[in-house]
């Protein structure tokens, strides 16, 4: 597959934190906003599923969350953390990019970027044009509604037994132990190559991991936004695996049966994340919603 031209950038926000950010294909395209989920760098968006994105014509932005990847936390004493900052933070790489032109586009969000893209499109429905949210649901962090599945006995079975921390010094230790974890969250199916390559490119660009950098210093309060779901204007396409063991599939059919219009895709055997065989599915919802829009 031939690679298309990367800009790449950082941006600067009002705490100090700098966000690096990555732009993939030309420019003049309908861009495409991927939002990853808490604490997911940039390489979990892997490069051959954005090339998919930009051979049907869009221009995908992808970025290290907070305290992954070449993202910096900024001075201790006004770190930030929580939905409104990951909120603000992706407005704020959104504006960047789109400097000269409008900006807006198609959010892409997985889990907790599920959240942020929900927002995004409640409280800025001018910056989305479309919204694709795989893997995640309707309430925020901590515990879900009532009417919502809670988190699978297998999974929940696993955190209760922590698992000793590797030599942080090695990398090779390193990528074995977040790996590892990953399993947890599988489907039907580990791709451990997939997810390998994903920590590897991580912890080449950040082998400290920002473990010396310290926690956040402010804490945004968690909001509600499920009942306002329905004032959702945007085109939405849910998908979620039918073995997601963090947010079983319930949540992802509560989230679509919500927003009016949204359509909603099971993704057979996938669990909580997003491996090659599901990259089909997704690509063809942005596509299709960048389309519809182009037409409208």
């Amino acid at each position: 597959m031939t690679r298309s031209s990367v800009q790449r950038m950082r941006v600067s926000r009002p705490d100090g934190a700098e966000l690096a950010v990555e732009v993939i294909g030309e420019a003049g395209h309908p861009l495409v906003l991927l939002v990853a989920g808490a604490d997911c760098s940039m390489d979990w968006w892997r490069p051959e599923f954005c090339e998919l994105l930009v051979a049907r014509g869009l221009r995908v932005i992808r970025y290290d969350q907070r305290g992954t990847g070449e993202t910096t936390l900024g001075p201790p004493g006004g770190r930030r953390e929580g939905l409104q900052t990951a909120l603000e933070d992706a407005l704020a790489v959104l504006d960047a990019v789109a400097a000269d032109s409008a900006s807006v586009a198609h959010w892409v969000g997985f889990s907790a970027g599920g959240w942020v893209a929900q927002l995004a499109a409640l409280d800025h429905p001018d910056r989305v044009r479309s919204l694709t949210l795989v893997s995640t649901r309707p309430t925020g962090p901590g515990s879900s509604d009532a009417d919502l599945p809670e988190v699978a006995d297998r999974l929940a079975a696993t955190w209760e037994h922590t698992r000793p921390e590797p030599d942080w010094n090695d990398q090779t230790a390193v990528v074995a132990h977040l790996v590892d974890v990953d399993r947890d969250y599988a489907g039907d199916e580990f791709d451990e190559a997939h997810e390998r390559a994903i920590w590897t490119a991580t912890v080449r660009r950040s082998p400290g991991m920002h473990r010396d950098e310290g926690g956040a210093d402010v804490f945004d309060a968690n909001v509600y936004w499920r009942e306002r779901l329905g004032s959702l204007r945007a085109p939405t396409t849910v998908l979620h695996g039918t073995s997601d063991p963090l947010f079983p599939i319930g949540n992802g059919e509560a989230l679509a049966r919500e927003i009016p219009g949204a359509r909603f895709v099971r993704l057979p055997g996938v669990g909580h994340e997003l491996p090659p065989r599901a990259w089909g599915a997704v690509v063809e919802a942005v596509a299709t919603a960048a389309a519809e829009a182009g037409s409208s």
